[in-house]
């Protein structure tokens, strides 16, 4: 065997200089900062070119005279033709210048064009919640059809879909 001594490194790792250590926490943290404070200089500026919410809710009418519907039990069919159970309640909203009396006159007529309208809508268009304006818009449409001229808006009150 050799009396060969275990060899020490002859140099040292160097240290990291100080300056760019410094930097390199100094920087990302002036980054964010100033990030920060765009951001929200943005978000001030945009909030001030905005109206406010108040005179956007004042411009609707108060809704005039309300029918609810009696709820609809069917069943729909998805894209496989697997049937699933479907309840849904609606209530139709008239012009402030409709007659509840003249409205109760119209409700068979209106259950009816809403019941046709369901039974041809399909599992995957009652569940897609984006869709549910279309819907909206369409039972409007059928209902007008009926003779209901005043119907303003369809209220979906109930949904449940198995």
């Amino acid at each position: 065997m050799s009396d060969a001594t275990p060899t020490e490194p002859s140099e040292k790792p160097a240290a990291p200089k100080a300056p760019t250590a410094l930097l390199g926490l100094i920087l990302p943290a002036l980054i964010a900062g100033a990030a920060a404070f765009g951001g929200a200089k943005l978000s001030a500026a945009r909030a001030a070119a905005a109206p406010p919410a108040e005179h956007a809710s004042v411009a609707a009418p108060p809704p005039g005279p309300t029918v609810s519907l009696e709820p609809f039990v069917l069943l729909t069919p998805d894209t496989s033709r697997k049937m699933h159970a479907m309840k849904v309640s609606l209530a139709v909203e008239f012009d402030e210048k409709a007659k509840e009396d003249t409205l109760k006159a119209f409700t068979p007529r209106i259950r009816d064009a809403v019941l046709g309208y369901l039974r041809v809508l399909t599992y995957e268009d009652a569940t897609d919640g984006p869709k549910s304006e279309k819907v909206r818009a369409e039972l409007l449409e059928k209902i007008r059809a009926v003779g209901a001229v005043g119907a303003t808006r369809v209220l979906i009150t109930d949904l449940v879909v198995q």
